[in-house]
């Protein structure tokens, strides 16, 4: 028999191509692991009234028509991602498993971590914790603020399903076209979406053209600027260059195939440019994005632009003249995998009680 697992996930305003990617490498993570036929029963985490999130109409459907509901993964735990009615979540008789989802802090005015204003509140985020049956943490900031709240769950850092994407989907997706077709890439995130001070805001877009320069310097090619999301487009179209938009997950990852070098201000476009071994620069700019490098192992890949200050930029061609031409994955994704397939092995292991 299929099972049915209800999957909460984040859709956001601007159908953002990361969280439909992760969507995707979290369905072939555990449909792998498995061993049967699933139905994967899409629920959006927040955004519609009733029919979303862990509502009560949502753990009522649960209830009736489930084997099991996964959440995750993303960032579920900010930007009031996920709506929960902690009343209906005591009446849950399904098993949950809490899969790579994150808690960070942002940069206030005076350039230290702060606490978003959006984040889930620790009085949710604790109901959620207490009822799931297992906790993936996607990376070690999630899971200092778990602790934070309590010290009696048993749950691990797993990092994200989407750096095994190349892997699991390779026979779908069709990867590897022509070498000399390959084009240079800058994902952009528009400056109005990013949660900085105002005096790093207004450095984003110059510093954007810079990478562009760059990249076209080193690769002798105009480079490609990726959107991950609807509300970066009129923000990519200024510098000027073509740009590359879509919410499919497989022409995404045909994109990511043909790039040849990449800076990113989306680390959810570098962690699968780094599966595919592609050369590609993270810039973060808060902890979610600067945690999950470091679980990653990936930190001589990133570089923190609030941090490098006035030198950013003499930095970032510094670190993007050192990538190497391939890159290969630290043995911790490796570690990491063994976690999460752990994990999804006991979520399953409830579903045949």
């Amino acid at each position: 028999m299929r099972l049915n697992i209800y999957h909460i996930c984040p859709f956001g305003p601007g159908f953002n191509i990361g969280n439909f990617m992760i969507q995707q490498s979290v369905r072939r993570m555990v449909g792998r692991l498995s061993g049967r036929g699933i139905n994967f029963i899409t629920v959006p985490a927040s955004g519609f009234g009733s029919k979303a999130g862990l509502t009560k109409q949502i753990v009522y459907d649960i209830n009736q028509t489930a084997d099991g509901v996964i959440v995750g993964g993303g960032n579920l735990f900010e930007n009031g991602e996920i709506a929960i009615d902690r009343t209906a979540l005591q009446a849950l008789r399904r098993p949950m498993l809490i899969y790579s989802s994150s808690y960070g802090r942002i940069y206030g005015p005076d350039l230290t971590y702060v606490r978003r204003t959006d984040a889930i509140s620790d009085s949710d985020l604790f109901a959620l914790l207490d009822r799931a049956d297992v906790v993936l943490s996607r990376d070690e900031a999630t899971k200092r603020h778990i602790e934070s709240l309590t010290q009696h769950l048993d749950h691990e850092v797993g990092g994200c399903p989407s750096v095994y994407i190349s892997e699991l989907a390779a026979a779908e997706f069709g990867v590897s076209g022509a070498v000399d077709s390959r084009y240079p890439l800058l994902a952009v995130r528009n400056p109005d979406q990013m949660n900085i001070p105002l005096s790093q805001k207004i450095r984003v877009h110059s510093l954007s053209e810079h990478c562009l320069q760059l990249l076209e310097r080193r690769q002798r090619k105009s480079a490609m600027v990726l959107c991950n999301d609807q509300r970066d487009i009129e923000y990519a179209m200024s510098f000027g260059r073509e740009i590359l938009y879509t919410s499919d997950v497989y022409e995404y990852f045909r994109i990511l195939d043909g790039v040849s070098e990449a800076i990113s201000f989306r680390v959810h476009t570098s962690l699968p440019l780094w599966s595919l071994g592609r050369p590609t620069l993270n810039l973060s700019y808060d902890e979610r994005s600067e945690s999950l490098i470091e679980t990653l192992d990936m930190r001589e890949l990133d570089l923190n632009i609030i941090e490098e200050g006035n030198s950013v930029n003499e930095e970032i061609e510094s670190r993007l003249a050192s990538l190497p031409d391939h890159i290969e994955a630290p043995a911790r994704w490796e570690q990491l995998r063994g976690i999460q397939e752990a994990g999804i092995r006991r979520f399953l292991k409830l579903m045949e009680v």
